[in-house]
């Protein structure tokens, strides 16, 4: 199954320069897509562009986790500077991640342009529009929470053409992304063969459409539309085909990949080259025991706060299962004052940066509680259904329910639901989006900031998103700075 998509991943690497040149006009793109086959492997290519961006490139938790109260990072590394709000638009890993999304994109736009030229049986022909729509949605809706307003890019480009682009608002974004997605919840097949684990799916589309309107009702758009999420998350829980894991822990073994428990997930195979997931190794210390982390650990590993250590309540499940307090070091020293986090720390590893495991992009735990969320947002109700939902992950987790008396109106439960989030989801690059969307990531961001004499770098929203990179604007003047960044 995983070897199947995997192998036509990496059947496109000899040919993806050849995809995702601008301009896109060049003669061996052209050539490429002549055949149903050949559509299938381009998107094969995509689906590793969405990987990369998401999981493989370090600034996927250099711009996300870093950002957060979950991690600090003191030295100068590019987090460093994520992690202190001292970045500017001079900052690499910004260029690097602008031009990753949008050369992605770029793949996506020609896979949309192409496949309407050949022949394609219909139920294919759907199936690969929707899944290229799916993909480009995902993409925009990491610019668009990263940045805010970006430019929208639907076609292929030409040089010229891409020096005269200009940002589009993130309402624009997101009008985008829900197009993509509703087309993609209607074009998809609702489950694969074993062969296509992996791809898209309509239960991933419709999910994804739902957290993005949940989006859509925070900061900064606060359109309200949080009964219309809660009736697509809603439809995603009734449809059966996603289980409650009722081990915590078991979500991210090995056994249990691609499981159930995901609703998406991002494929990844060990021993072959470019291929393997890197999360396990980055977030070790470089000089861990071998035996503890095979290969070792990373020099750019994710350095964990104290505030999150200190956050769990006392027999939370959560943070033995994410959390690795001891450890020895590769003189065989045991370590307690460096934790670090050790989800997704099994499976086959054959070499540093190169495991087997793959990471849940959506998983259906993140669904109940956008539900729940959506829920209570419409109408506070006292021990009702949203109550009913996180009290379940609370149970889970170990702990005792929370009652009416305890979170006795709406304000005290969104206080619960961001505290619930944050154990649940640490170090899969949820926090910070959910610190901004609603609007609490200056409440929370700036006391815990104080601990490093660090507050004085976040004094506005403006904060809440990130410099457009220099060299971006210094090729298109069309091109706006963000507010408050020079």
């Amino acid at each position: 199954m995983k070897r199947s998509i995997l192998f036509l991943f990496m059947s496109l690497l000899a040919g993806c320069s050849q995809l995702d040149l601008v301009p896109v006009s060049q003669r061996s793109v052209a050539s490429f897509y002549q055949t149903p086959t050949q559509v299938n492997q381009a998107l094969m290519g995509a689906y590793n562009g969405l990987r990369h961006a998401q999981v493989r490139q370090q600034y996927s938790y250099m711009l996300t986790e870093s950002r957060s109260d979950n991690a600090f990072q003191s030295l100068d590394y590019n987090d460093g500077n994520t992690s202190r709000f001292t970045e500017t638009s001079l900052l690499p890993i910004l260029y690097t991640a602008w031009s990753d999304f949008y050369n992605k994109i770029q793949f996506c736009n020609k896979i949309l342009e192409e496949m309407v030229k050949i022949e394609i049986p219909e139920a294919e022909a759907r199936q690969y529009e929707g899944e290229a729509k799916f993909i480009r949605a995902l993409l925009y809706f990491d610019l668009v929470r990263l940045w805010g307003p970006v430019p929208l890019v639907t076609t292929s480009l030409t040089i010229d053409q891409g020096y005269r682009v200009t940002r589009n608002s993130a309402e624009e974004i997101y009008q985008q992304i829900e197009r993509d997605l509703t087309d993609a919840m209607n074009l998809l097949p609702e489950t694969y063969n074993a062969a296509n684990t992996g791809r898209a799916t309509r239960w991933a589309a419709q999910a994804y459409l739902g957290k993005t309107l949940v989006y859509q009702s925070g900061y900064p758009l606060k359109k309200n539309r949080w009964a219309e999420a809660a009736t697509l998350l809603k439809g995603v829980i009734d449809s059966g085909r996603f289980t409650f894991f009722e081990n915590f822990a078991d979500i991210f073994k090995y056994e249990h990949e691609s499981g159930r428990q995901a609703v998406f997930s991002l494929l990844f195979k060990a021993g072959v080259q470019g291929e393997g997931n890197p999360f396990p190794t980055r977030n070790a210390p470089n000089f861990v025991s071998r035996d503890v982390v095979p290969f070792g650990g990373s020099p750019f590993q994710l350095f964990l706060s104290d505030d999150l250590i200190k956050s769990f309540e006392p027999g939370d499940r959560r943070k033995e299962a994410t959390i690795q307090s001891e450890w020895r070091n590769n003189a065989n020293a045991t370590i307690t004052t460096m934790p670090f986090s050790k989800k997704y720390l099994n499976g086959p590893v054959v070499a540093a940066s190169d495991w087997e495991i793959d990471w849940i992009a959506l998983r259906y735990d993140d669904v109940l509680m956008l539900y729940a969320e959506a829920l209570n947002e419409q109408a506070y109700v006292a021990n009702g259904e949203a109550f009913e939902i996180l009290n379940k992950i609370r149970q889970r987790a170990g702990l005792a329910p929370k009652t009416a008396a305890e979170v006795p109106n709406q304000a005290q439960y969104r206080l619960w639901m961001e505290q619930e989030r944050r154990h649940e989801f640490a170090f899969e690059n949820q926090r910070w989006f959910d610190l901004v969307r609603t609007d609490r990531a200056l409440d929370v961001m700036k006391p815990f900031l104080r601990t490093y004499a660090q507050e004085g770098n976040f004094q506005s929203k403006d904060r809440y998103f990130y410099p457009v990179p220099q060299s971006v604007i210094d090729v298109n003047s069309n091109i706006t700075q963000n507010p408050g960044y020079n």
